[in-house]
């Protein structure tokens, strides 16, 4: 098997750092058919317009209940997945602040979440390999 960049967001580090992370990392790479080069400049920061990236995006949050299959974010789980020494308070205003992001659909609407997210907090992507 290839080996492949494991994507993780700070609030499911704790899920990515599993074995259960890591499959359903795999099975995400494989549905959306993300390259791993995007996901390498992504864990530079550079999140691009990738559709294949939205679409790795949306099926992570979804399998691990961040978001619903409607793209609506799931704030109680989010917070929930936060590791410890995260504040909560600052997560969860920033979370209230990107839960009303949309897009044209569900892919979008979680992708224009996670920006959000990424832009407003210090705590930036996380990857594991």
């Amino acid at each position: 098997m290839k080996s492949f960049v494991v994507f993780c967001i700070v609030f499911v580090v704790g899920v990515c750092a599993t074995e259960k992370g890591n499959k359903i990392a795999s099975e995400c790479i494989k549905e959306s058919g993300v390259k791993s080069d995007v996901l390498a400049e992504a864990k530079k920061g550079n999140l691009g317009d990738d559709p294949a990236f939205k679409e790795f995006t949306y099926c992570f949050f979804k399998k691990v209940g961040i978001v619903g299959e409607d793209g609506k974010l799931n704030r109680d789980v989010a917070i929930a997945k936060l590791p410890s020494g995260v504040d909560k308070a600052e997560a969860e205003k920033l979370l209230d602040s990107c839960k009303s992001k949309t897009g044209k659909d569900a892919v979008e609407t979680v992708y224009e979440i996670f920006k959000c997210y990424q832009h407003g907090t210090k705590s930036h992507i996380m990857f594991a390999s």
